[in-house]
């Protein structure tokens, strides 16, 4: 289609990590809000999990040569990306983990869940061909993006259909 992948760090990035840290502090007054013992195994496994990950990725997007300082700063905005949303996994599984029981509210935050994981694995697979500057695989991760959007606005759907409207019964 002739569209260049633009390589620059811009004011858009800032929004975006602004949205992680409004979504990381939504995430964790809900978990305070639940008032429900949390087991210190399962914070630890999930952590594990995350630090597992990202020193994965880490690692690997690391060895790569930077031509110019422009591109390091590029890079390493777009590392940080997998980095915050394997971050947002941990809160985002231990709430799905403890409302497994209730029904009404287990479904969107599954789907919750769900959509952060599909996500993650986008920008996983985008950073990786993105910095290896194999562009023309770039289209293959929007389509996991394009299956994020969807799965959120499902569970954004049901939050609608049984809290929103029981609410103004």
């Amino acid at each position: 289609m002739g569209i260049q992948e633009q390589r620059l760090v811009t004011f858009t990035d800032a929004l975006w990590f602004a949205g992680y840290g409004f979504l990381a502090l939504h995430l964790f007054t809900v978990i305070r809000s639940l008032h429900i013992k949390i087991k210190s195994q399962v914070i630890i496994v999930f952590s594990v999990i995350t630090v597992f990950f990202i020193s994965y990725n880490l690692v690997n997007l690391l060895s790569y040569e930077f031509q110019t300082d422009d591109d390091f700063i590029a890079i390493i905005v777009t590392i940080l990306y997998p980095i915050l949303d394997f971050i947002l996994i941990i809160p985002s599984s231990i709430i799905l983990i403890t409302l497994r029981k209730d029904y009404e509210h287990n479904i969107p935050w599954f789907l919750c869940s769900l959509s952060l994981l599909v996500n993650s694995i986008a920008d996983d697979g985008y950073v990786k061909d993105f910095v290896t500057r194999n562009s023309e695989n770039l289209w293959f991760w929007e389509l996991f993006y394009i299956t994020d959007f969807i799965i959120l606005s499902g569970a954004l759907f049901w939050y609608n259909k049984f809290h929103i409207s029981n609410s103004k019964k």
